[in-house]
């Protein structure tokens, strides 16, 4: 059985471990081996919502039922299985919404996908961001713009003479970017320079922010598959034609820019903190431009802010005084950008 069958079969209601309660569909998948059915069903799950990541996918196949069913002996005999899948619903909707939200000082964002009144989370992606002098600002912004295989033109002064960089793997845009910030140039792109998305300090840029290669290529699709609905645009999913294009209104999708120097979060192995260092050094009040940033979304590593984070992601694991230990201990002892599982810790 060379061809390999997928079929959607019923919509129910699961409770799977790593989400909550919610509503997942049945794909089956007819294939001769295991690994070909869980090969297609990846397959699918990327060509519909380009943005998966492979932790998601391979949590859905954790989670797999399988039938081994003889085949007859008029068909040459043998097995072949019947493997059933269960995907979170909100996976395979023909539109989608995302929130796409970066934490400057920690050089990465997080993509989520807005299902209703629930946002769950989806990856994490590597960025660089603006230097102190051509700063990337906080706030709440709409994905208003796109642009195709764009153009580039320096924006550095005593640069102004120079002609612009045309459309190709060299432009130090990429070949995709995508508007979020209608009062400034900065947006999000693809670059040229895909080794400065893992060197140790990334504030490099003019204030916009880079992504790998291979991120914005997803972001692209998944814009013109599941975003779009405006006007067909899949098209310029494998084009190399410079188009701008200006999102109507139900097209638009929320990105969130954020200052925070820690991280307080749970995973499969427990709680953890990261640390991140102040790049824009705004422990110094006097440097937080309010013309461009938001107030409300810089959050800097204090006592007090250590405190009521972990007293609220705590889930009452941890009494006061551990709490208090426990952040004395991380203000001291934790190096910068690495994860630091709480259980691990002696404070």
């Amino acid at each position: 059985m060379k061809k390999l069958r997928l079929l959607l079969i019923s919509l129910f209601l699961v409770t799977a471990s790593f989400l909550s309660a919610q509503t997942f569909d049945t794909l089956n998948i007819e294939a001769e081996s295991i690994d070909g059915a869980d090969k297609s069903l990846s397959d699918f799950l990327t060509d519909h919502f380009p943005l998966i990541s492979d932790d998601i996918v391979n949590k859905i196949t954790d989670k797999r039922s399988i039938e081994q069913v003889e085949k007859p002996i008029e068909a040459g005999g043998g097995v072949y299985f019947k493997v059933n899948y269960f995907v979170p619903e909100k996976f395979l909707r023909d539109t989608m919404k995302i929130l796409w939200e970066l934490n400057i000082p920690e050089y990465r964002s997080h993509i989520f996908l807005i299902d209703n009144n629930d946002t769950s989370y989806v990856d994490t992606w590597n960025n660089v961001v603006g230097t102190i002098s051509d700063k990337t600002y906080t706030g709440r912004f709409q994905a208003f713009r796109i642009r195709n295989y764009p153009t580039y033109k320096d924006p550095a002064k005593g640069k102004e003479h120079l002609p612009a960089t045309p459309p190709g793997p060299g432009n130090p845009l990429g070949l995709f970017v995508v508007h979020y910030d209608e009062n400034s140039l900065r947006y999000f792109h693809g670059t040229n320079k895909n080794h400065l998305l893992t060197a140790e300090k990334r504030h490099l840029s003019h204030g916009c922010v880079r992504n790998d290669n291979d991120n914005i290529a997803k972001m692209k699709e998944f814009i013109l598959k599941r975003v779009i609905k405006s006007k067909d645009l899949t098209y310029l999913i494998d084009s190399k034609k410079s188009v701008i294009y200006d999102f109507e209104e139900i097209d638009k999708f929320p990105v969130r820019i954020i200052y925070k120097t820690y991280t307080i979060g749970r995973d499969d192995k427990g709680l953890f903190v990261e640390l991140y260092n102040d790049i824009y050094n705004y422990s110094n009040q006097g440097n937080i431009n309010l013309k461009w940033n938001e107030e409300d979304l810089i959050t800097l590593t204090t006592k007090e802010n250590l405190t009521n984070e972990f007293k609220a992601k705590g889930k009452g694991e941890l009494t006061d005084e551990k709490i208090s230990n426990l952040v004395d201990y991380v203000i001291k002892n934790l190096k910068k950008y690495e994860r630091y599982y709480i259980s691990d810790l002696s404070f």
